[in-house]
C-alpha cells in the first residue's frame, strides 16, 4: 500500500506540479463536524493549508494500486480536488471559480467524461445552491 503522500506527489505530477509550489498539504481519516459526509478534501482558512480524506474511494484505490501512481483514474480525480482546493486556498469560497479550476485540471489530465460530467453536476449544484442562499438573503434583509 503506498503512502498518502506518495498519491499526493503522483497527483501533483499529473498537474505538472511540484510539492514546493502547492499550498501546504496534510492528510485526515475522516472529516470533522461540520465538513460534508462526501467531501474528499477541505481548507482550513486560517492555515491555507489543504486537507485531504485519505478515506475517500479515489484515496483508497490510488493507495491500492499494484504499482506507484498506477490507478490513473483515481488520481485524475484527486488532482482535479486539489485544484479547487488550491483555487479556495488563493481565491476564497466562491465554488464557481473552484469547480472551474477543477475542471480546467480534469480536462488537462485527460479525465473521463464521467469523471467531468460527475463533477459538472457538482458544479451546478453548489453554484444553485449559492444564489438561492443569495436570493435568500436579500429577500430576508428587504423586509420592512
Amino acid at each position: 500500500m503506498w503512502t498518502p503522500q506518495a498519491v499526493f506527489v503522483c497527483a501533483l505530477m499529473l498537474l505538472g506540479r511540484t510539492e514546493q509550489t502547492f499550498p501546504a498539504v496534510q492528510f485526515v481519516d475522516k472529516a470533522p463536524i461540520g465538513v460534508s459526509a462526501s467531501a474528499e478534501a477541505y481548507v482550513l482558512t486560517e492555515e491555507k493549508r489543504i486537507v485531504l480524506l485519505t478515506s475517500s474511494w479515489a484515496f483508497r484505490v490510488a493507495r491500492q494500486a499494484h504499482y506507484q501512481c498506477g490507478h490513473v483514474e483515481a488520481l485524475q480525480q484527486i488532482a482535479g480536488v486539489l485544484a479547487h482546493e488550491e483555487w479556495h486556498v488563493r481565491h476564497g469560497v466562491d465554488e464557481e471559480g473552484a469547480y472551474d479550476a477543477q475542471l480546467t485540471a480534469l480536462t488537462s489530465v485527460g479525465a473521463g467524461a464521467m469523471l467531468f460530467n460527475s463533477v459538472m453536476r457538482a458544479k451546478l449544484r453548489a453554484v444553485g445552491e449559492s444564489k438561492r442562499h443569495a436570493q435568500e438573503g436579500v429577500l430576508a434583509r428587504q423586509g420592512p
